[in-house]
C-alpha cells in the first residue's frame, strides 16, 4: 500500500495543487489496471479453457505492477514540479522585495529635488526629473505586480475589509492617468450617481485594480478617443464601468484575457509596454474581496470592463 502513502504524503506536502487520493495519478493508473484485469477476466470467462490460467495470472501481476510503478513515478514527478513551482514563486518574491529598496530611494531623491531645490532647477533639469519619476513609477508598478503574483501563487494575497469612498478613489486614479491621456489627446469622463454610498473592500488594492483598468483604457485607445467611467448602485453593489473606443479584444483571445502573462496579439503590436499580469491580479483581488469583474469587447470598436463591489 505504499502508493496510498505516497498519495497522502503528496496531498500533505503539495496540498495547494488540490490533489486528493482519488484524483492522483497513482490511483488513476491503478483503476486502469483493474479495468484491464477485468477485461482479461471477461476474455478468460468467454474463452473457457482456451486461455492458459497461469499466463493470465502472470499477465494480471505484470499489469498491476506496471501501473503501480508508473503511478508512483508520476506522483514523485508532480511532487518535484510542485516544489519547483513553490521555489520559483519564492524567488520572484525575494527579487521583487530587493528591487523595491533602490526604487524607493530614487523616488525620495526625486521628491527632494522637486521640493528643496526646485527654485534652482532649470527647465531642462525639471524635465529630466519628470522623466525619471515616470520611469521609476513604471518599474515600481511592475515590481508590485510581480510581488502580487507571487502572493497569489503562494495563496498569501490577503485583502482588508474596510469602508471605502469609491468616488474619491476613482477621482484619484483618473488624476494619475490624465497626463497619459493628454499625450494622446484622450479625454477621461466620469459620471456617478448622486449620494453614492461607501463600499466594503481593501482601499489600496481596489486602487490598484482601477488604476490597471483605467490605464489600459487609455493606453489601448485610439488617438483622440474617450474613456467613460460610470459608477452606479444596484442590488447592494456598486458597479463601476470603464468604457473605451480603442482597439478592442479579438474574440479568440477573450477567454484567456484574465490568465497570467497573457496579452492579446493586437495589444502586443501597439508598442505599449505591459506584462500581461494586470488583469490576472485584478480578477484575484476583486473576487477575494467578494466582488465580480467581467467585460464586453469588440475588436476595432473598444471594450467595457465592469467591476461590482459590495456596498456598506
Amino acid at each position: 500500500m505504499s502508493w496510498l502513502k505516497n498519495d497522502l504524503n503528496l496531498k500533505k506536502d503539495a496540498g495547494y495543487l488540490g490533489l486528493s487520493v482519488w484524483q492522483s495519478p497513482g490511483t488513476l493508473y491503478l483503476m486502469w489496471g483493474f479495468l484491464i484485469i477485468f477485461l482479461i477476466g471477461i476474455v478468460f470467462w468467454v474463452a473457457g479453457d482456451s486461455v492458459d490460467p497461469v499466463r493470465l495470472v502472470i499477465t494480471e501481476f505484470l499489469v498491476i505492477s506496471t501501473m503501480l510503478v508508473i503511478g508512483n513515478i508520476l506522483i514523485k514527478t508532480i511532487d518535484k514540479l510542485a516544489r519547483v513551482n513553490r521555489s520559483k514563486s519564492e524567488f520572484v518574491s525575494i527579487i521583487s522585495h530587493q528591487l523595491k529598496t533602490p526604487l524607493t530611494g530614487v523616488s525620495w531623491e526625486v521628491e527632494l529635488f522637486n521640493t528643496k531645490y526646485k527654485d534652482g532647477l532649470t527647465e531642462k533639469q525639471r524635465e529630466i526629473l519628470k522623466n525619471i519619476e515616470m520611469s521609476n513609477a513604471v518599474i515600481s508598478r511592475m515590481v508590485n505586480d510581480l510581488l502580487d503574483v507571487a502572493r497569489i501563487d503562494q495563496n498569501n494575497l490577503f485583502t482588508k475589509k474596510e469602508e471605502i469612498d469609491i468616488v474619491s478613489v476613482i477621482r484619484k486614479v483618473i488624476e494619475k492617468n490624465e497626463v497619459l491621456g493628454k499625450d494622446n489627446n484622450i479625454k477621461i469622463k466620469f459620471l456617478v450617481d448622486d449620494n453614492m454610498p461607501k463600499i466594503i473592500g481593501d482601499e489600496k488594492k481596489t486602487e490598484v485594480v482601477l488604476d490597471n483598468l483605467i490605464s489600459n483604457a487609455v493606453k489601448y485607445n485610439k488617438r483622440g478617443g474617450e474613456v467613460l467611467i460610470k459608477v452606479s448602485r444596484d442590488a447592494g453593489k456598486a458597479t463601476i464601468s470603464i468604457r473605451d473606443n480603442g482597439i478592442g479584444i479579438p474574440k479568440e483571445d477573450q477567454a484567456m484575457i484574465f490568465e497570467k502573462f497573457f496579452r492579446s496579439d493586437n495589444a502586443a503590436t501597439q508598442e505599449v509596454g505591459g506584462t500581461g499580469l494586470g488583469l490576472f491580479i485584478a480578477k484575484n483581488i476583486i473576487e477575494r474581496g467578494g466582488g465580480k469583474i467581467w467585460f464586453h469587447s469588440t475588436e476595432g470598436e473598444g471594450s467595457v470592463f465592469f467591476v461590482a463591489l459590495p456596498l456598506v
